[in-house]
């Protein structure tokens, strides 16, 4: 259980949205237990895209604000202003939306859907059908379906994949493969073709290492798993020669959450990526949806992806 009552004397001003925010968790808190709601926790931060298209999408819409105020209470926290309200309740990405009770019972953590439908039911899933207190709600939980496994769960072996080596270099340092966006020419030495670009080029390194998105150089290329992986310097390329598994993408990129449910293989977007809080591996997904899902339920996924792509690099480098 979340120690919400340790955290109401931090609650900071909040400007109003077009939605009656409360703009103290404090008061919040208050107004919850006298009219017997939940809180509605909405985190944000400053130059955040998604939580400005919120702003003027979904919480525009008389739905959604009436699906708030029906038996939610809600707060606005920005995560910038109040990190440690943020830190407890483990919010790194915005908007993100937390359900809680007022003991403090955390019912619901999501990346916050954009569509305002989407919105609605996520609300829903927690409102109550009839009067009840927060703590009957705390109990309330949605039943979850058992997590995938590799076994049971998966519909194919992940695309056939090709060992890890690092792209060839003439004596003089110009490299030996000529790149575009989506092919290389290489040497006879090397014949594969038309390579898929892994992470659209950018540097997978500094991505796991810094949190930061940094375009590869074509000097510095590995082939890894059937695709072509870039590193802004010798040095990230090195590290991922040493040890690849780090930074390859789970399931070489393809969505997981798509694989496991619905048993299909869809090759997901770097514009819905993320990485995993428990093994810091990066996740790519087919859309928001996927991605909200994940973020949601991530531990029903993790270790079974990491299964699959364990043994597709084992067969991958056999020698290994």
């Amino acid at each position: 259980m979340f120690l919400l009552v340790a955290l109401i004397a931090s609650g900071s001003n909040l400007a109003h949205a077009q939605i009656n925010w409360q703009t103290n968790l404090k008061a919040a808190h208050a107004q919850a237990q006298a009219e017997g709601k939940l809180l509605l926790m909405h985190f944000y931060d400053d130059n955040c895209v998604w939580c400005d298209r919120l702003e003027k999408g979904a919480f525009a819409t008389p739905e959604v604000a009436a699906a708030i105020s029906k038996n939610f209470v809600g707060v606005k926290v920005h995560a910038g202003k109040s990190p440690a309200i943020a830190s407890t309740f483990k919010v790194s990405r915005f908007p993100t939306d937390v359900i809680v009770t007022t003991q403090g019972q955390a019912l619901s953590h999501s990346v916050s859907p954009q569509d305002p439908a989407r919105y609605i039911a996520m609300l829903t899933q927690f409102a109550p059908t009839s009067p009840q207190t927060n703590t009957m709600l705390a109990n309330a939980r949605p039943s979850t379906p058992a997590a995938p496994t590799a076994e049971a769960s998966t519909p194919t072996s992940i695309p056939a994949m090709s060992a890890t080596y690092a792209i060839p270099q003439k004596g003089n340092g110009t490299p030996a493969t000529t790149v575009s966006s989506r092919e290389i020419t290489k040497t006879p030495a090397t014949p594969e073709k038309n390579l898929e670009l892994a992470m659209d080029g950018f540097c997978a390194v500094t991505v796991i290492e810094q949190d930061r998105w940094v375009e590869g150089d074509p000097e510095f290329g590995v082939v890894h798993l059937g695709q072509l992986y870039l590193f802004s310097s010798k040095l990230e390329m090195d590290k991922f020669l040493a040890n690849p598994e780090p930074y390859t993408p789970m399931l070489n990129g393809i969505d997981v959450v798509r694989f496991f449910e619905e048993r299909k293989i869809v090759q997901g977007n770097r514009e819905w990526g993320l990485k995993d809080p428990d093994h810091n591996r990066m996740f790519f997904f087919a859309d928001e949806e996927a991605l909200n899902h994940f973020y949601h339920q991530h531990t029903r996924y993790t270790d079974a992806a990491m299964a699959v792509m364990a043994k597709a690099v084992s067969d991958a480098n056999p020698t290994r």
